[in-house]
């Protein structure tokens, strides 16, 4: 996979997950993405697109990132975060959700921490 198709899987990720968290809560979300492809970055896509991994992939909502502002930094973070310009905030967190639900597989994982509006969990 190059480099521009990686970035942008990434991107997306953040931006579609994050885009209303601070920066630290959207590396986090960059930093599940990539403990999830194992820091591989051909890896990044296939995990991005994963079946019901993401939520934004599996809805029929808008993908097309529509705030500017916001899709432009998620390509600063993606970059940044591919470059090795941010250590994992996560501890290794491999899930996370919203702070105002809470899925059944949630008891299964190990929880990490909260950042911003987000819960962040390894495996046990």
């Amino acid at each position: 996979m190059n480099t521009a198709n990686t970035l942008l899987c990434l991107a997306l990720n953040i931006y579609h997950e994050a885009r209303g968290e601070p920066e630290y809560g959207q590396i986090a979300v960059a930093s599940v993405t990539m403990n999830r492809a194992g820091w591989q970055t051909e890896n990044i896509c296939r995990e991005v697109y994963r079946e019901r991994q993401f939520s934004w992939t599996h809805s029929n909502a808008q993908r097309q990132p529509m705030e500017e502002k916001a899709w432009r930094k998620a390509k600063t973070l993606a970059a940044q975060v591919l470059n090795g310009e941010h250590k994992d905030p996560t501890d290794g967190a491999t899930h996370f959700h919203a702070s105002s639900i809470k899925p059944y597989w949630s008891r299964s994982f190990q929880k990490k921490m909260r950042i911003g509006r987000h819960i962040f969990y390894a495996e046990k």
